[in-house]
């Protein structure tokens, strides 16, 4: 029951990290990156919908998806103030001159 209990809440806790990028997310964002996010927040919607089917999570599940979502933890700081220009489309990022560093 421990286990389920953790694949829940990794799978919630990916859900919320989607949910709270997904909101900063407009049509300036690169395609891909939100193709990403709804990728991401379906596979754990799915996740969270899986033990209901008879499918439990094994050690190894577990380690990939906490460590997933550590990962998003760590990111979610790149995504404070709005979307990194990185996965800003090219027509809408601001310009910057010659000299200034990236």
């Amino acid at each position: 029951m421990n286990t389920l209990l953790t694949w829940e809440g990794l799978c919630l806790a990916l859900l919320w990290s989607v949910f709270c990028r997904s909101v900063r997310a407009d049509k300036t964002t690169k395609l891909d990156v939100r193709l990403a996010l709804l990728a991401v927040g379906t596979a754990a919607l799915a996740g969270m919908a899986a033990p209901a089917y008879g499918w439990l999570p094994d050690w190894v599940t577990l380690l990939i998806v906490g460590a997933i979502v550590f990962m998003q933890i760590v990111m979610a700081q790149h995504w404070r103030h709005g979307v990194p220009t990185q996965f800003v489309k090219d027509i809408h990022r601001p310009k910057r001159r010659v000299g200034d560093a990236s």
